[in-house]
């Protein structure tokens, strides 16, 4: 398993149990990275993409309710799915260097290990639609601060 994508389960397990459990996040993970004695790359990754859900939560909360809202009450989600799409959001918007393609990828893999058959189609619908708004923002974005 690549060390991003054992940082990818990292996060799912540990935001999953800070869900459950009330624990903080990034104190779940640092004792999920401990007790799994992570490499260093999956530590890193794990803590980077962690940090980034945390901070953003907010904005990451309210994008999914806009991209869910047509087609499927967002309190109908189950938590595994929330997690995964928290997740997936949070690295299509704040983490540029990383492609599309491989979040969603990515995304669809922890999807199909650890929820039902159905959440993997719904997962890819809701990514791919968010990858194309990234997408449709991002000239726009690059002009405002200046870029050619």
């Amino acid at each position: 398993m690549g060390k991003r994508r054992k940082g990818r389960e990292i996060v799912l397990q540990s935001m999953y149990a800070s869900l459950i459990s009330g624990a903080p996040l990034l104190d779940v993970l640092d004792d999920q990275i401990q007790r799994r004695e992570s490499a260093p790359e999956s530590a890193t990754f794990a803590r980077d993409l962690a940090g980034k859900v945390k901070l953003h939560s907010g904005d990451i909360d309210r994008w999914l309710r806009t991209l869910v809202t047509g087609s499927w009450d967002p309190d109908r989600l189950g938590s595994l799915e929330m997690v995964i799409l928290s997740m997936g959001l949070a690295e299509l918007r704040y983490s540029p260097d990383v492609p599309h393609a491989v979040v969603i990828n990515e995304a669809l893999e922890l999807a199909h290990r650890y929820c039902e058959d159905g959440s993997v189609g719904f997962v890819n619908g809701v990514l791919d639609k968010a990858a194309s708004q990234v997408t449709a923002a991002a000239p726009a974005a690059d002009k405002d601060e200046g870029t050619p």
